[in-house]
């Protein structure tokens, strides 16, 4: 036993030399990164000015100095700070010591910058109550692979102080070059560094860093030649010119709240963000906050004379560099989040996927936002070691999923404001009012609008212009304007028709796929017959009842839909006996009934409820929607559901009362529900499949609305029975035999 006790030997790790290039050059990938390292360092050691100095940096080769007035270090801070690689000194002391500020660095890696930046380092630091300075040069060549790391030194010396307090970093022999665009744009990401003081008080609370140039100013020059010259911002403050802002949170219950607002739009929305079965509370977050401001290009009626179109323009072009929405973690901003290539929020996939559903754009082009989340701790959203983002837990995904649910949610309620925009700017002149009728057909409008341009751009009228009279001119101004009217009519039958060309491919998708559905019915019945005789124990029966269940919901819609587009097939129209469409929906949704607890009552008051001739799909469509809108309703108030509908004759109408004890409809939202694109619905996540997406696109209404009045009948909101809280009354005319 003595014998094998002397072979035992302790061993420990030991460290290359290389790993000095790991953590510097090759884990730090962007120079701005790099930069904006020691520009954190400077914060963290309470300064509150650093100048940074790019010398004859226009080639490789150059200089760099980083000079701020924080705190300096003293001789153990230089050594067992600065010179221990992943020290703890940030860990144990978060809080700065002057100033009180949430430190940003934790990993005690991020003076390496440097080495990526230069060979050589010179630090002269020095504090307050030191007499003289300490200088320390590192030559970071010295760092070769198959060296001990700590075999290598470098001599700390004591020197005149060449300021109060505060750190100088004198960086040589510069790895790259920089160009003049290359220096603004690191400075304007640093400008960016911290978050804007205006976001919400929570950074106040948090003492979170925060862009305010009494708290915390760098100021960049740069040196070619001896000749010196400030880098300015030229970029102007844009976001009071916005259409709309979004602003939302999720609070310490986790709930999710946005907020919409356009004085040019006429919107002041506040919308809950609600969660479908399958998903979960954003659990993992809580004090997360945005604002995000939205502009639409080329549109500057929009803005109602809040900004020019030379205004919107100078905006869009900086958009191609300063768009997005950028992410601050403890008033910190996180690369590569808002950067022109980056898609977090995932709202340009989501754009590209849904292109022609709704008539706004909303693209990362369009937002200049900013998102906030407190961590101190880090436990949540933490860094990756190369400072290019954050780990992408689940915390990260949740707060993806969030902005990108809300941006939604909100280009709904601009889409619909945009919308009501238009057809109150239509309405406003009441000459083309009475010139322009309704009935023109789109070809009619085109061909209106080619004569009024042909006869703009011909010779005699072009003569004519030189000498016509003021009457004349008025005349021509009004013909200008008629075309403008017959364009915007053109324009909006064009994205309805969009939009219906959309849907119509979803129903002959849906006619496919119910078509492929039917082939499966006898053979899947024909197995669960067999299982059936099968000696299954109690747990597999009960299995097996909830399967044929769900399989017996399966076929009722898909043969529900079979006859509605096989009913489509053929074009003629037929009186619609209501109680009969009815019974056949009752029957189609009654297992979903079940599903979601809710019962479902019909009340008719006659017995010959018959409509003037119709489509029977179209009262699939209209008791379809009612029911889908009523659902959320019910989910939304946390309710036992009850839904009745009452049936019968007034006077030469047919009318159908579709009542329901949901949540209730915003006496502010009665008068929106029926505009196209209005929608209370909670955008489905990104990764939601193709149909959750459709859901809540704001056209439900729109669309009964649509049929409704085709037929000159009507729908309104009507006082409900005791017991619920919302009732839609249709009226359609009723056949008279």
């Amino acid at each position: 036993m003595a014998e094998e006790e002397k072979n035992i030997r302790e061993v420990g790790f030991t460290v290359d030399a290389g790993l000095i290039q790991r953590l510097g050059y090759e884990l730090v990938g962007r120079a701005e990164t790099a930069v904006s390292e020691l520009i954190k360092n400077a914060y963290d050691a309470d300064a509150t000015v650093v100048d940074v100095d790019f010398i004859d940096s226009n080639i490789k080769g150059g200089t760099l100095i980083v000079s701020d007035n924080g705190v300096g270090m003293t001789e153990d801070q230089l050594i067992n700070g600065f010179m221990r690689i992943s020290s703890a000194d940030k860990i144990h002391n978060p809080i700065s010591e002057r100033f009180k500020r949430t430190k940003a660095g934790r990993k005690g890696i991020g003076r390496f910058a440097t080495q990526r930046l230069g060979e050589r380092l010179t630090i002269i630091t020095q504090t307050k109550d030191s007499s003289t300075a300490l200088k320390i040069i590192i030559d970071w060549n010295e760092y070769s692979i198959d060296k001990e790391l700590s075999s290598i030194t470098f001599p700390i010396e004591e020197v005149a102080k060449e300021k109060e307090e505060g750190t100088i970093l004198t960086i040589e022999n510069l790895r790259d070059s920089w160009t003049d665009a290359a220096i603004r744009r690191v400075y304007r990401y640093v400008l960016d560094l911290f978050q804007p003081d205006y976001l919400s008080d929570r950074s106040k609370k948090h003492n979170s860093a925060v862009q305010n140039e009494n708290y915390f100013k760098a100021n960049f020059t740069q040196s070619i030649n001896g000749n010196t010259l400030s880098v300015l911002n030229d970029q102007v403050s844009i976001f009071d010119k916005s259409l709309a802002v979004l602003e939302g949170y999720i609070d310490n219950e986790h709930n999710g709240i946005i907020t919409v607002k356009s004085d040019s739009l006429d919107l002041d929305d506040i919308i809950e963000i609600d969660y479908s079965k399958d998903e979960k509370k954003h659990l993992e977050l809580k004090d997360v906050y945005f604002k995000i401001h939205y502009f639409i290009y080329n549109r500057p009626q929009y803005y109602k004379g809040k900004i020019s179109n030379t205004e919107l323009n100078k905006i869009q072009q900086v958009s191609t560099t300063a768009s997005g929405v950028r992410l601050y973690r403890n008033g910190f901003r996180v690369l590569p989040y808002g950067e022109v290539t980056d898609d977090w929020t995932r709202i340009d996939r989501r754009r590209s996927s849904e292109s022609g559903l709704v008539n706004v754009p909303m693209s990362n082009k369009n937002l200049f936002g900013f998102v906030e989340i407190t961590d101190p701790t880090g436990n949540l959203f933490e860094e990756t070691a190369s400072r290019e983002g954050l780990i992408e837990n689940e915390a990260f995904r949740q707060l993806s999923d969030f902005i990108n649910k809300s941006i939604v949610a909100a280009r709904q309620r601009i889409s619909e404001g945009i919308t009501s925009f238009k057809e109150e700017e239509s309405n406003e002149d009441d000459f083309i009012q009475r010139t322009i009728e309704k009935e023109l057909s789109t070809k009619e409008k085109l061909q209106a609008l080619k004569n009024l341009f042909d006869d703009e751009s011909s010779e005699e009228s072009q003569q004519e212009s030189r000498e016509e009279s003021e009457e004349k001119r008025e005349k021509r101004e009004k013909q200008k304007a008629e075309g403008k009217r017959i364009v915007e009519e053109i324009r909006k039958e064009l994205e309805e028709a969009s939009m219906l060309r959309v849907l119509a491919g979803l129903g002959l998708s849906i006619g496919e796929f119910t078509h492929e559905i039917k082939q499966f019915q006898p053979a899947v019945y024909g197995h669960i017959s067999k299982l059936q005789k099968q000696n299954l124990s109690h747990e597999g029966e009960a299995e097996l009842k909830g399967l044929e269940k769900n399989f017996d919901s399966l076929f009722a819609y898909t043969g529900y839909f079979s006859a509605t587009v096989s009913q489509n097939i053929n074009r003629e129209i037929e009186p619609v006996d209501i109680l009969i469409v009815l019974d056949n929906f009752e029957q189609t949704i009654s297992n979903d009934l079940k599903r979601n607890l809710i019962k479902f009552e019909t009340d008719p008051w006659d017995f010959n409820v018959k409509t003037v001739p119709m489509h029977r799909s179209e009262w699939s469509s209209i008791l379809f929607n009612l029911y889908t809108n009523a659902k959320k309703a019910i989910k939304r108030a946390k309710s036992e559901g009850k839904i009745l509908v009452e049936v019968g004759i007034d006077g030469e109408n047919v009318f159908v009362n579709f009542h329901d004890n949901g949540d209730g409809i915003p006496d502010e939202n009665r008068h929106r529900i029926f505009n196209a694109f209005f929608t209370t619905s909670t955008p489905a996540s990104f990764d939601a499949p193709r149909d959750e997406q459709m859901i809540g696109t704001g056209l439900g209404l729109k669309i009964v609305r649509d049929i409704i009045i085709s037929y000159k009948g009507d729908i309104c909101l009507a006082t409900p029975k005791d017991g619920y809280v919302t009732c839609f009354r249709i009226e359609i005319p009723r056949l008279i035999e």
